[in-house]
């Protein structure tokens, strides 16, 4: 009887280890493509609303960013026109249009993140 149980208990660990080796974790993995996705959904939710105040950070040349802010203007499908207000410290284009005080871009919503001004 005895040989019996201590059969029993070495087979039931023995199953045990191999389930617990082969078990899935206990909550799943972070997903980075999940988590990306949901936060351009947020991001175009936030900035795709007539009169929101968004802003975008460029690269000028090859070590400086500046901020560019602007008021949305219109919504299109997956395209949002942007007045400019302020055009940051330095010259520069986006997406052909000369950025200026007033001039309005047609661009990706997810390029521009909500701000305060």
């Amino acid at each position: 009887m005895k040989a019996r149980i201590h059969v029993a208990i070495a087979c039931s660990s023995a199953a045990l280890s191999i389930a617990a080796c082969v078990s899935e974790p206990a909550r799943p993995a972070f997903d980075a493509q999940l988590a990306r996705s949901v936060n351009n959904t947020a991001t175009r939710a936030a900035v795709a609303k007539s009169g929101a105040r968004v802003c975008r950070l460029v690269q000028v040349g090859i070590a400086e960013r500046d901020w560019i802010r602007g008021v949305v203007t219109e919504i299109s499908g997956d395209v949002i026109g942007v007045r400019i207000q302020d055009p940051g410290r330095f010259p520069k284009t986006l997406n052909g249009t000369a950025l200026a005080r007033g001039a309005v871009v047609q661009d990706s919503p997810a390029a521009w993140t909500p701000c305060r001004f």
